[in-house]
């Protein structure tokens, strides 16, 4: 019994020195486990810059996780917690200016520390929450309907990289450039432009309805973050203006002249100073165009040999002419226009009117040739489209139903579009909008005039990131980095027969050089961020330029081309020469009393197939010509330049083959609005006379 009590006690006793214990080890473990500590923190950010943020906190263990308390404070930007262990976070913000206040907390599992993030947004353009070319968040821009959410040009990541267009000078060759513009001038080079009827430096146009150029200024480099309007797409590059579709108002003097042309296209020391020059005009004929060798002569020198050999750039826009265009003051059209628009169809066969290449100055391959395309990632309605397309850009719609650009006006509202006697079109319009009261700025800015603007600020930020980039270098960058926009878009089909269709517009397709490419959107729409990053890190090199030869077929081939065959008749021309391939021009004679019954296919030896001029285009005018008078008549195409993209990177060698097609046997009528409809007969056969093929490209020795 005794034992029993002693061995109790010492079991006891042993108990009770086990407790002590891990008493001890629990208070040194609680002293071990010390709490998070986090801090208040403050930033200050600019409007779409996005930023590189530290949430602050310690944990003497460093075992610690930082987190939002309540995703629901951040009200006017996008917050990311970037590393959960470190507190890193980027913020970016569409906002004006404004405050989050954002409580954070820092946890160590066992307990945790609140702290508040403070960001402070100051510096911005009250109007660039409604620019969706350059952020699209499904905004409507004064418009009734939205655009679709991330179709845009994907500017931010670049601009926050703290490229802006610095040290790229821009020429807008246009209808004037209102150099005083409060947010176009602190990027206007002092004396840099030139008026070219007074002959003043100030290039503003002699007519206060002319906005034209204002416009296209604003969308490439109206100031960033100074508190108003907009921004372009290069908020830093430098401006100069030339009024070249200027006219004097009492309509003594128009600017369009060879003499100007040289002036303000980089020939003279008027606009030299310039790398990157807009040309938002064109025309459209209604047949067939040849080019003007003069002005051929000034692109091609410019474009070579300036900034010692680095070039420049030409940016022209592609026209407006899908579903009519203008020419002799008068709207030619497809005879079906009205009838398939009221019952809701395509007209045309759904095909362009205006083919791009049936202007010649398109098909000159020193003109980098821009669609447009709108706020919802799909071909704007009206755009000229073709094979010489290089890229597509934000061009919109008309800003009514759909969102066109948000840019700058002529300032005040007595000139330019917006002027408060009209009614306004848009609720934006009119000098009633608290964001647009002085009327300096429109929201209906559209057509190929705003595409190619888009991509002469991103041909800018190209050059910024990297000045010693050459101009075949950022046709390339362009080439590589743009984006595949409406890839599901089928291909466009015309009926021969019951039996026979013809693929008019092919669906995306890849070449044989794996360069992807579309008849509407060239190589696709420019993405500014992806340009800018392949600019800064570009080691390719294209070796020299070169620019081979006409290499002709037979002088008098004289080969029928069947009647509504899918046959069609063809041609060969075999190149010995192993060159890479970056532009291909033919000249072609063909003769046919019906143009638009001809489609025109340009096949490479690794048989890529480019549509080089669509059938049922707008080239009617045997329809309406005098047969009594021999410089009247139109015979079919006669030493007819057209240009193709579509075979970049290919090589030249082997034989090369030219196909004409005849789609239709039956009636072809057109339009001269308000005046007549016309038949054209159809001629049973035409015939392939003669035509000629020449390359652009580099060396195929040459590292690409």
């Amino acid at each position: 019994m005794r034992k029993s009590l002693i061995t109790l006690s010492i079991i006891t006793a042993l108990l009770a020195g086990c407790g002590s214990d891990n008493d001890k080890s629990k208070e040194t473990a609680e002293i071990a486990n010390t709490s998070p500590q986090s801090m208040d923190v403050t930033y200050n950010v600019a409007q779409a810059i996005q930023i590189t943020g530290q949430l602050e906190g310690t944990d003497a263990e460093g075992n610690m996780t930082f987190s939002l308390v309540n995703s629901d404070d951040v009200k006017l930007g996008v917050f990311d917690i970037t590393d959960a262990s470190t507190g890193q976070f980027t913020y970016v913000t569409d906002a004006l200016e404004g405050t989050e206040t954002i409580s954070f907390k820092v946890s160590d599992g066992e307990s945790e520390s609140i702290s508040t993030l403070t960001i402070q947004i100051t510096g911005g353009d009250p109007l660039y929450p409604h620019q969706w070319h350059l952020s699209n968040t499904a905004q409507n821009s004064f418009a009734i309907n939205r655009g679709v959410a991330g179709e845009d040009m994907n500017v931010n990541e670049a601009i926050t990289s703290g490229v802006k267009g610095q040290g790229v000078i821009v020429a807008v060759v246009d209808t004037g450039l209102e150099i005083n513009h409060p947010d176009l001038k602190a990027n206007v080079v002092s004396g840099g432009s030139y008026n070219l009827i007074t002959g003043t430096v100030d290039p503003t146009s002699l007519n206060d309805g002319y906005a034209h150029g204002t416009a296209v200024g604003g969308i490439i480099a109206a100031a960033g973050w100074n508190g108003m309007g907009g921004r372009g797409v290069a908020p830093e590059a430098k401006l100069i203006g030339f009024n070249f579709l200027d006219s004097d108002p009492d309509g003594v003097e128009n600017a369009q002249s060879f003499e100007n042309f040289v002036m303000s296209h980089g020939a003279t020391a008027y606009s030299d100073s310039a790398r990157v020059f807009n040309q938002s005009y064109g025309y459209s004929v209604p047949f067939p165009d040849l080019f003007n060798e003069n002005e051929t002569e000034v692109y091609a020198e410019t474009t070579v040999n300036s900034f010692d050999g680095k070039g420049s750039i030409f940016v022209k826009s592609a026209g407006n002419g899908y579903n009519y265009f203008s020419y002799g003051g008068v709207y030619w059209l497809p005879a079906d226009y009205f009838t398939a628009r009221d019952e809701g169809k395509a007209a045309n066969n759904g095909l362009p009117f205006h083919n791009s290449n049936m202007t010649a100055s398109n098909a000159d391959v020193y003109n980098l040739v821009v669609s447009a395309i709108n706020a919802s990632g799909e071909l704007s309605s009206y755009s000229s489209v073709g094979a010489n397309i290089f890229v597509t850009a934000p061009g919109g719609e008309y800003g009514t139903d759909f969102p066109a650009i948000v840019t700058a006006d002529r300032s005040g509202c007595d000139k330019g579009y917006v002027i408060s006697a009209d009614r306004p079109n848009t609720p934006f319009h009119g000098g009633d909008h608290p964001l647009n009261l002085e009327c300096d700025y429109m929201s209906t800015m559209n057509g190929t005039s705003s595409a190619a603007p888009n991509t002469t600020g991103a041909v800018a930020m190209i050059m910024s990131a990297n000045p010693d980039l050459t101009w075949r270098d950022v046709r390339h960058i362009l080439a590589s980095t743009s984006t595949k926009v409406n890839a599901d878009k089928a291909p466009i089909n015309v009926s021969l027969s019951d039996t026979q269709e013809y693929e008019a517009v092919p669906a995306w397709f890849e070449n044989a050089a794996g360069f992807s490419f579309h008849d509407f959107y060239g190589f696709g729409r420019v993405d500014v961020s992806a340009a800018v990053k392949a600019a800064q890190s570009y080691e390719t090199d294209l070796g020299e330029y070169v620019l081979t030869d006409w290499i002709n077929s037979a002088v008098d081939l004289n080969k029928t081309i069947p009647d509504a065959s899918l046959v069609g008749v063809s041609d060969f021309i075999e190149v010995k020469n192993d060159m890479i391939v970056e532009a291909v021009q033919i000249q072609l004679s063909a003769d046919h009393l019906r143009i638009p019954d001809l489609a025109v296919e340009l096949i490479s030896p690794a048989g890529t197939r480019s549509v080089i001029m669509t059938p049922y285009n707008g080239l009617v005018y045997q329809g309406v010509m005098d047969t009594n008078n021999t410089a009247d008549i139109v015979t079919g195409y006669v030493d007819t330049p057209m240009l193709s993209n579509a075979f970049y990177g290919e090589s030249t060698k082997g034989e090369w083959t030219l196909k004409l097609i005849d789609v239709n046997s039956g009636e072809y009528s057109f339009m001269r609005y308000n005046i007549d409809t016309v038949e054209i007969e159809n001629e049973d056969s035409g015939q392939l006379q003669n035509w000629s093929i020449r390359f652009h490209g580099h060396d195929a020795e040459s590292k690409s």
